[in-house]
């Protein structure tokens, strides 16, 4: 999970929400005392860290539920008032939202975290790419 990637309305912590929310609804239904939804572009976030062994499971369920992912458990590795996050004004203006953020932390580019994604999506591919095909043809061949 990428921490910059972090929804700028999360409360620090060990959880939080990253881009990847589709709004399925799924980690808040888990653990609606510490997940709510922003209304204005459908995107949830962590609006009160689990404070006991009952609400870390909930939050936990939504981590693992997550069909995207996008749940982090990660966040107590971090400094949230200086590790970098996306800059989400940016992203919503790529989505004509008009809804602004005021970030506080350094703010990476959202061009240069997709150009990261890109590179990482080309290692794959050349690492990965080889051996699928020739699974595909040792199939066909057979």
């Amino acid at each position: 999970m990428n921490f910059s990637r972090r929804y700028p309305l999360n409360v620090p912590g060990k959880f939080y929400i990253n881009d990847q929310c589709t709004d399925c609804d799924l980690c808040r239904e888990s653990a609606p005392d510490n997940i709510t939804r922003d209304d204005r572009i459908g995107h949830s976030y962590v609006y009160k860290q689990p404070e006991n062994e009952e609400e870390i499971a909930l939050v936990q369920e939504g981590v693992e539920g997550c069909p995207t992912g996008g749940v982090g458990e990660d966040g107590d590795r971090f400094d949230w008032t200086s590790e970098p996050i996306m800059d989400w004004n940016e992203h919503m203006q790529r989505w004509d939202h008009k809804v602004r953020f005021d970030l506080e932390v350094p703010v990476v580019s959202y061009e240069e975290i997709l150009a990261e994604d890109r590179a990482a999506m080309r290692k794959w591919r050349t690492e990965n790419t080889p051996s699928l095909w020739r699974r595909l043809f040792a199939k066909i061949k057979k």
